[in-house]
Formats: C-alpha cells, structure tokens, sequence
C-alpha cells in the first residue's frame, strides 16, 4: 500500500468523523460464487470483510449464486448489516452430465481398474482422456462458467438501475473476475480483483496457456489486485510485470465477538482422561502428508498410547483420509464429526488440548494460507501443523503457537505428536485475550485495508 494513498483525508474522515457515513458512502457492488447461508470456507471471510464497510464508508450490493446444495449456516447472514442487499441469481450446472456419463460408462465395462493400473484398459486411457479434453474445452475459465452469463446480465441491470462506484470480485471460482473485467470494460467502473488463492496450473499445455493469458488479462485490467499472502503478491508482480502499489495484501481473519462470547457459553465436554487432538474445516487430498502413517506407525510402538489419545476430524475429509483412519490403531480412536455450527466448532476448538492443521502441499502452502489459521491463532491452544515453507509456518512461529513439523517427516510429526500428549489438563481453559500479533487478523482490522484499496481503485480507476 502506498504512503500517499494512506494519507488521504477521506480515510480520516472514515476513522474520526461523526457524520452519518451511510448518506455519504459510495456504492460497491460484491460479486462472489460463495455466500451464506452456503457453508464454505470463502463466506467467512465475505461475511467479514462485507460487514466492516459502511462503516469504513463503503455500502455494498453482494451479487451471488442462489439455490446451491451443500453445508448450510443461515445465522452467518446475521451478522451483516441490515441495509446490506443480497441478490441471487440462476446458475447453470455444465457439468451435470458427468455423473450420468460415468455411470453409463461403468455399465458398459469401463473404469473397473484405476488410472496407470496394469487392468487399465485402452478403451478407459481412451475414455478417460476423452472427458479430459471435453471438460478442458468446456469448463473454461472453470465448471462454474454456467453463472457467467445470469450474474452479468444482473450486474449490467443493477449498474443501470444506480451506477455503482466500484466492483469488487473474489476468485475462486475462476469465472467470477471475468465477470468484474466485463463490468470494467462495459461501464469503465473501477474494479478491484481478489484472488483468495493462485491459479493452480490446469491440465494440458493448451489449457494452462489460455489460463495464464486469462490471468494476464484480469490482472492488467483491474485497477487493483488483492491478494491474502505477501508471496503471492510477490509472484504476481514478478510474473506479470505488475507495479507494487496495485497489489494489496488483505488477510483472512476472525470475528472477535465469537470468541469473546464464549465465556458466558456452556464449556463443549470432551471424554476425560484423553488427549484430544482436532482437525478443522477441509482436509483437501494431499495436504495431510504423513501424518497418519506417523501416528498409526507411533501407536504401533507405543500401544498405550491409544488409551489415551482421541482424533477428531470435523468438517469434510477427503476419501483418502477416511481410508487412512479405518488403519488398525487409528480406528479406534477417530471421530468424524461432519461440519458443525460455527458456535459449536469453536467451542470444541477450546476443548481439545492441541489443533491439527495440514497444509502440506507445497503449491498450497507456498502462495496460501489455510483460513482456519487465524481461528486457531485466536483460540490460543497449541498447534500442531504440518506444512512446507509459507506463510502458515510464518504464523504460527511467530505467535510461538505450537509445533511446525515438514509434512513429509515421519519422526519429526512423532515428536510433535508426544509432545502433544503433554498437553493433557491444559484444556478447557477460558478464553484468552488475543496477542497484539493476533488481534491485527479481526476481520473489521482486514476490512480497513481493503477499504483504503477500494479508495485507491477509485481514484486509480477514474
């Protein structure tokens, strides 16, 4: 962010003022695939992000998709302002036809080995190949292509109806800043583009050219970029020549009441007697490393462990990790637990004696950094987390928060893990007050800067 820019009187005005800031906030038009009541890991960070910005001088209008199946939390829509307009439209599954598709395939003989197994056939290799072509060709930017043309046929006519100041898109999916760009081009009104996460490199030479010629586009025509991690920033700019002063860095965070409520809550009661340990939220294919090969390997020499320890997963796991848990040892002492109520999650967070957190791939733990973090740094128990280089490392050493452990050393996760078991009696303790490091990631601190952004696109984009 530039010096100049964050001397402007207008932020002043916003920060000091007592004037009615809603008669004179300028109109941001929010246009995001994922929004409440939908449950995902991206509507927390629009539910805070959205909620900070008629304060900070900013009304927004959150364009979305309606309709969608999935984990579902209304109460979310509860903590936006009342005058905040939510609009939904039509979206059109292009990818429907797979399932149907696979299904008559495995009826007609195909798929009984998996891909590069020796039982593999031509006709699957064939097959396969087949539909990797056709959702290469068809899913362009992404599969959410089928909302493209509903949201920017509703955008055009709300912009109609009362030009909006500035519009403001989240990626991914992939689809969404195109839309952004379109509004740019149509109406030359500011646009500010944020990518939550990189643009991971899309099978095919051909495909992953398009994309990068796609992200050169987008990048170029915003008025400003928003990133959530420095490196990713840096590898933009790099990558696409882009001047420093038009990336912008806006972290994900937390809602500092919902901690601080869970004083007057009622403690979440775990079996007494174990050590527990907690996974939250996703665990996307790949990220757990070798944690569960090092815990089933660790109660194999250490039988009596299993007496002691209980793991909770709570949220989705990917069918790789529910393989891995039906391991002997590990069986016995998993529990899946599906998603929660966010009020209920954080509540368990406060009862286990140590939070998982893996992040170990390395094209997600370089340029990303897992939502739950900043959570898990605010709860203030113990962190065990196994990841790469990157910025959840940074964090978590930097609040001298737990363990960080490379996720694919098998005796440095067993340390971790008996040190862990340390922890026993050190749970259930009330909340604690957030560390200056930890209170800069509330979600109205993030809004500000994303606030101060929008007032440079705005001058930036004119």
């Amino acid at each position: 962010m530039s010096t100049a820019a964050a001397r402007r009187p207008v932020r002043t005005e916003i920060a000091e003022g007592n004037r009615d800031k809603a008669a004179h906030a300028r109109r941001v038009l929010i246009v995001t695939f994922d929004f409440p009541p939908r449950r995902t890991s991206a509507v927390y960070r629009m539910i805070g992000l959205a909620r900070s910005l008629p304060q900070l001088g900013w009304q927004p209008t959150v364009l979305t998709v309606r309709g969608l199946a999935g984990a579902q939390d209304p109460q979310l829509l509860e903590k936006l302002s009342p005058d905040t307009r939510i609009v939904r439209t039509r979206y059109l599954s292009v990818n429907g036809w797979e399932d149907s598709a696979w299904n008559t395939a495995r009826k007609a003989g195909a798929f009984r080995a998996a891909p590069n197994d020796v039982r593999e056939t031509p006709f699957d290799r064939c097959f396969r190949l087949g539909g990797k072509i056709l959702r290469s060709t068809l899913y362009f930017p992404d599969e959410r292509v089928g909302w493209a043309p509903f949201a920017l046929a509703r955008a055009v006519q709300l912009h109609r109806e009362r030009k909006f100041d500035l519009v403001y898109t989240t990626s991914p999916p992939r689809t969404t800043p195109v839309i952004g760009m379109l509004m740019k081009l149509l109406f030359g009104v500011p646009w500010v583009s944020e990518f939550m996460d990189p643009w991971y490199p899309a099978d095919g030479r051909l495909r992953r050219s398009a994309d990068d010629r796609l992200l050169g586009r987008l990048t170029h025509t915003a008025d400003r970029i928003v990133v959530m991690v420095p490196e990713h920033a840096e590898q933009l700019r790099q990558q696409f020549r882009l001047p420093p002063e038009k990336l912008a860095v806006v972290r994900n965070g937390f809602f500092e009441e919902d901690f601080a409520s869970l004083e007057s809550l009622p403690r979440r009661s775990l079996d007494a007697g174990f050590v527990h340990l907690g996974h939250f939220g996703t665990v996307y294919p790949g990220n757990q490393g070798l944690f569960f090969e090092a815990l089933a390997d660790l109660l194999n020499q250490r039988p009596w462990l299993g007496k002691r320890l209980r793991l909770h997963i709570v949220g989705a796991a990917s069918e790789q990790v529910l393989r891995e848990v039906q391991q002997d040892g590990l069986r016995e002492i998993t529990e899946i637990h599906g998603f929660l109520p966010h009020v209920e999650t954080l509540q368990m967070m406060r009862a286990c004696h140590c939070l998982l957190l893996f992040w170990g791939r390395r094209d997600f733990s370089r340029l990303a950094v897992a939502g739950k973090t900043y959570e898990y740094l605010r709860i203030g128990r113990p962190i065990l987390a196994v990841t790469s280089e990157g910025g959840v490392k940074q964090l978590v050493q930097a609040e001298q928060a737990g363990w960080v452990v490379p996720p694919d050393d098998i005796g440095a996760i067993q340390d971790a893990l008996l040190r862990a078991m340390e922890m026993e009696g050190h749970a259930n303790t009330a909340p604690v007050r957030p560390s200056k490091f930890v209170a800069q990631f509330r979600w109205d601190h993030q809004a500000k800067i994303l606030a101060e952004t929008f007032d440079e696109a705005l001058t930036y984009g004119r």
